[in-house]
């Protein structure tokens, strides 16, 4: 569940409903821990003011850090649907995956890069308003600027941190992406070098986690329960691309043609709830219908979730067109991609269908995931049959 706050360059940008938490938790962290430690003797409000706009100066260098991703991913010709940031950070929806090991290195780290350049633009701001803190200390005996201090101070450590920890040769960070980039031009296979990347990946995070389970054990609980989940986090992003890459692996070669579903149910946009329910959803107990208008164009798509999760009486005078997913939220793909390009898109928007869709956006078609899967299932049973 997430919030759009705005675009940059034509990129939505949006804010998770995890950030609640975690700013609250920033900004106490620093107002609690951060800021007295390196500037005693101000008060709880200054803390608290330090602690908020610090926390908001963490999450706007996270949002230049995947800025960067964006930018040189458009600069390439790769499409970006949306830069959102949620607790662990942020992530830089990318449409499709570059195989050029150059491309997905420059664009890999360039995130760092950025972190790297904020931290060091933050630090000459730091000493620079130091010194003239100090200044005015001795002149007038009243220093108001060891609030910017503390926050530059703040800024310029988390950049640094932020950098390094993207470095980490762990899917889904910045060092993951980078260490698959260097595989793939020593092995000269983009499918080899994943599921490598992927397995050092899981490693790295299995020793995260144990970090924080000693670090509880220790004491030292709060760092010992975020090591922990980080360590978590890593391991399920590692393992979504073995599982992704593996499944893909079997797959490859064939097309969306091949496997998709010609005969599908769509509705139209002025279709009445109560009719959609009554002779659909009742009717055929489907979760899904495509709408398509007069000339079998695709415009979108009508959920039980978003139909049922209202009130009837309240949705059932309304328009199918009211209430249907958009085309741009949607999965279409043309029929002549790879059903593993497909379930690459499948597993990164966590949906259970894609659209196939000729020139002239007209439906062609559906392909489920259970589609895919279950062809993946037939292959690697053949494979295991014959090897026997």
């Amino acid at each position: 569940m997430s919030l759009e706050i705005g675009k940059i360059k034509k990129i939505p940008i949006k804010l998770h409903f995890t950030l609640i938490i975690v700013f609250f938790l920033i900004s106490w962290t620093l107002a609690s821990g951060f800021m007295p430690r390196y500037f005693p003797d101000l008060t709880d409000t200054q803390y608290w003011i330090m602690g908020i706009i610090g926390a908001v100066v963490l999450f706007v260098s996270v949002l230049l850090h995947e800025l960067s991703h964006s930018l040189l991913s458009i600069r390439y010709g790769i499409k970006v649907n949306h830069i959102i940031l949620f607790i662990f950070g942020g992530i830089s929806d990318i449409k499709e995956e570059t195989k050029d090991f150059k491309k997905e290195f420059n664009i890999a780290v360039v995130g760092p890069l950025t972190s790297y350049a904020l931290a060091g633009l933050f630090w000459i701001l730091f000493i620079t308003i130091s010194y003239i803190g100090d200044t005015i200390q001795k002149n007038e005996g009243v220093n108001y600027l060891i609030l910017l201090e503390g926050v530059l101070l703040y800024s310029s450590i988390i950049n640094l941190i932020v950098g390094t920890f993207n470095l980490i040769p762990a899917f889904p960070l910045d060092g993951g992406r980078m260490l698959r980039a260097g595989l793939t031009r020593w092995k000269k296979d983009f499918d080899q070098a994943t599921r490598i990347a992927s397995k050092i990946g899981i490693g790295i995070s299995f020793g995260i986690m144990g970090l924080g389970f000693i670090a509880i054990l220790k004491g030292a609980f709060l760092g010992g329960f975020w090591l922990f989940i980080i360590g978590w986090f890593l391991n399920s992003g590692a393992q979504t691309y073995l599982q992704q890459n593996e499944l893909s692996s079997k797959i490859k070669g064939i097309k969306l043609k091949e496997i998709m579903n010609p005969n599908f149910i769509a509705v139209k946009p002025d279709l009445k709830i109560y009719d959609l329910i009554t002779n659909y959803f009742n009717l055929y107990w489907k979760s899904a219908f495509p709408v398509v208008n007069n000339n079998n164009q695709l415009v979108g798509m009508i959920t039980t979730e978003a139909v049922f999760k209202k009130d009837r009486k309240e949705v059932e005078n309304k328009k199918v067109e009211e209430l249907m997913t958009p085309l741009s939220e949607v999965i279409v793909m043309n029929e002549n991609k790879e059903a593993n390009d497909a379930l690459i898109q499948l597993f990164r928007k966590g949906m259970s269908r894609i659209f196939i869709v000729d020139n002239d956006s007209r439906l062609l078609g559906l392909v489920s995931k259970t589609d895919i899967i279950n062809l993946a299932k037939e292959r690697d049973e053949f494979i295991q049959t014959t090897k026997k």
